[in-house]
């Protein structure tokens, strides 16, 4: 049987990647830096990752064939579980770590390397970035890089999603980038995610130093918005603006014209046997949750300007 350790395995997309692991009859370790969380359903270990000694520690008491690592963004943090790991597998879970495409979707193949060495200090894109060149950088380590753009689903902590159902629900006009908006946006359903990352651990499969795009294919802002209205039974009002006329926070997934018109996941689905689920399935669920939690995302306290903004248009 293959054992997986977590890295993260509690968190937004650790828990649905422990759960298809289990499924799949993968005996699955999460791992974080709290004492076991309240609900934890796997097997389950503490340390700091960020302690050298602390993980190797972690990786000698659990000897995980495969190291399943949701929450690295640090590249030093690469190095240190290029020495430590000694298992079959590194899945490392990326983000949108493309350069600037303006229009064009991405494809693996679009991630250029950095040159040089990493700053001591990065935020969570840039940090990716470099995590993901340190790992072509390691030789012989067998990594394997999952790609997704933004995830959404029930418990979303940085709530983009809420922001465009609770605009849809408010019965407003709902600002949208009018140079973008109907471009195939860069989002993906949580369980697809840790579907994927399931699917990438499998060892039959001839995965390492190979990348895989994880998201929905063919689904744009527009579509969100039209599946969300149908979803709550009120009409949708999209309002198309310039995107240079946003007003912060009213379009969290954009789309920025600079940026890429989501992913391609031909190899995904060709090498992984990934499909992404119904978009409805996604909102469906994710909706339940919102209808309970009632979370708000930060952007939405500007919403008279919005308004305003609607008004004059």
């Amino acid at each position: 049987m293959t054992r997986a350790l977590v890295l993260g395995g509690a968190g937004f997309v650790g828990a649905a990647a422990c759960k298809e692991l289990m499924r799949r009859g993968v005996e699955t370790i999460a791992a974080g830096r709290k004492e076991r969380p309240y609900g934890t359903f796997t097997s389950y270990v503490a340390f700091d990752r960020t302690d050298e000694d602390q993980l190797a520690r972690a990786l000698e008491q659990t000897q995980p064939d495969v190291l399943l690592d949701l929450a690295c963004y640090q590249p030093q943090q690469i190095e240190a579980v290029a020495r430590s790991f000694k298992g079959a597998r590194y899945l490392f879970i990326s983000t949108g770590v493309y350069p600037d495409l303006h229009g064009k979707p991405a494809r693996e193949e679009d991630f250029k390397p950095l040159e040089g060495e990493p700053p001591e200090s990065l935020e969570y894109r840039e940090g990716k970035r470099w995590c993901e060149t340190l790992l072509t950088r390691q030789g012989d380590f067998p990594w394997t890089v999952i790609r997704p753009p933004a995830i959404f689903g029930p418990a979303d902590h940085t709530l983009r999603i809420a922001a465009y159902i609770e605009r849809v629900a408010d019965g407003g006009p709902v600002l949208v980038p009018s140079e973008t908006y109907e471009w195939q946006a860069g989002i993906a359903w949580v369980k697809d995610v840790g579907f994927a990352s399931a699917l990438a651990c499998d060892l039959r499969k001839p995965t390492t130093h190979q990348a895989y795009n994880v998201a929905f294919e063919g689904k744009s802002l527009h579509d969100l918005i039209e599946g969300i209205a149908r979803a709550l039974g009120v009409p949708a009002r999209i309002h198309p603006i310039p995107f240079n006329q946003m007003p912060d926070g009213a379009s969290p997934y954009g789309p920025d014209p600079r940026r890429g018109a989501g992913y391609v996941i031909d190899k995904s689905r060709r090498e992984l046997g990934f499909e992404p689920s119904a978009l409805e399935d996604a909102l469906a669920e994710t909706l339940a949750w919102y209808r309970v939690a009632r979370p708000s995302h930060p952007g939405y306290a500007n919403r008279g300007k919005e308004l305003e903004i609607a008004g004059r248009g």
